[in-house]
């Protein structure tokens, strides 16, 4: 009788810690980890877009002037 109480109390005990161990967290260390991996893709991605941006801003504000200079000149060579 003892032996199979103590059976069933292994069994319930095991269940128990499974069930445990299956459940569904908030936050576990792994999906803290995936978070922090996530943020640092997006940052770097972020970092790399807006330097890219610039360069293109600024290769436009660039074109702009040179394009001045040359209808500048060109007006000055019809006078």
């Amino acid at each position: 009788m003892m032996n199979q109480r103590l059976h069933l109390w292994i069994v319930i005990l095991a269940t128990a810690l499974t069930a445990y161990g299956c459940s569904p967290r908030e936050e576990s260390p792994q999906g803290e980890s995936k978070n922090k991996v996530k943020e640092a893709v997006k940052e770097a991605v972020t970092q790399d877009f807006k330097v890219y941006e610039g360069a293109k801003e600024s290769l436009k504000e660039s074109q702009d002037k040179s394009k001045s200079a040359i209808e500048a000149v060109d007006k000055e060579l019809q006078q």
